[in-house]
Order: C-alpha cells, then sequence, then structure tokens
C-alpha cells in the first residue's frame, strides 16, 4: 500500500517536472506571445529545444524571445 509519505514524494516529483518543462518552454511561449515572425520563432525554438540544457543556449533563446 501506499503510504502518505509516498504520496508526497510522487506529488514534489511531479510538480517539479512541471516547473522543469515551464522553464524549458518559456522561451517558445514568450516568442509566440511576442508576436515574433515565423523565421524568429523557429531559431527560439532549435536553439531553446537542442541547446537549452546547456543554460546559455536557454538564455540566447530567452533573449530573442523576448526583445522586440
Amino acid at each position: 500500500m501506499f503510504n502518505v509519505s509516498d504520496i508526497l514524494i510522487f506529488v514534489k516529483y511531479f510538480i517539479s517536472a512541471l516547473i522543469v518543462v515551464g522553464i524549458v518552454f518559456a522561451p517558445a511561449y514568450l516568442a509566440r506571445v511576442t508576436g515574433k515572425g515565423k523565421y524568429d520563432m523557429l531559431l527560439v525554438r532549435i536553439f531553446s529545444w537542442l541547446f537549452g540544457w546547456t543554460g546559455i543556449g536557454w538564455l540566447w533563446a530567452l533573449f530573442i524571445s523576448s526583445k522586440k
């Protein structure tokens, strides 16, 4: 059976995974909200998804997606 601590650990990891996914997809969402063109949105998505794990690629994608 499941203990209360097992359920709390599951909830903790589920919320952590949602936060990580939200952070990874933040540049693509910002590019869509700010109304970027197709080429800029493509660059943001490529850099965010391929190089987002480096931090530098994620920051570059965030910068491109948020500048006007």
